[in-house]
Order: C-alpha cells, then structure tokens, then sequence
C-alpha cells in the first residue's frame, strides 16, 4: 500500500515578502549594532580590571612562599609495577 503525498504551493503576496525580508534585515542590524554596543562598553572594564589585577593583585614574592610552605603536603605510599600480562593471568 503506496502512500498518495499531495504537494500544495502557497503563493504570497509580493509586498508581503519585501515586509518580511525588509523586518528580517533590521533585525539583523539591531542585533550586530547591539552586539557592538555591549563589546565596546565591556571591552574598558575588562581591561581596567587586568590592568589593575596585573598592578595590584600578586601577593608578595615572601608570602606567596609563605603560603605555598603551609599549603604543603606529603602523601607518602608504596608503588608497584604491573605488568599487562600479570593482568590477565589474575582474571
């Protein structure tokens, strides 16, 4: 049993397709003039804030040692070689 498809052409209107199209590219240019717009208002504020981090934000060369001294920890443990054979006599 075969499937009957009826294809249907719908027609519109001329102006109607110029209204859509004309809406689609204002669109478009709002959404890259926004776009713009918040890059060159975020783009300051990003770069103040590396600059000052750059600047101001290290910690001293004494307590960055300081601190990496008490953040130290030793695990100490046994290790043992493995070998792929061993493996798969233990399966």
């Amino acid at each position: 049993m075969t499937q009957q498809y009826q294809v249907r052409f719908v027609q519109i209107p001329r102006w109607l397709a110029l209204v859509v199209g004309a809406l689609s590219i204002a669109f478009a240019i709002a959404l890259f003039l926004l776009s713009v717009t918040v890059f060159l208002l975020v783009l300051p504020v990003i770069v103040v804030a590396g600059a000052l981090y750059y600047f101001f934000g290290r910690l001293p060369r004494a307590l960055r040692k300081a601190r990496r001294e008490a953040d130290a920890q030793i695990i100490e443990g046994e290790y043992r070689v493995v070998r792929s054979e061993r493996i798969e006599q233990d399966r």
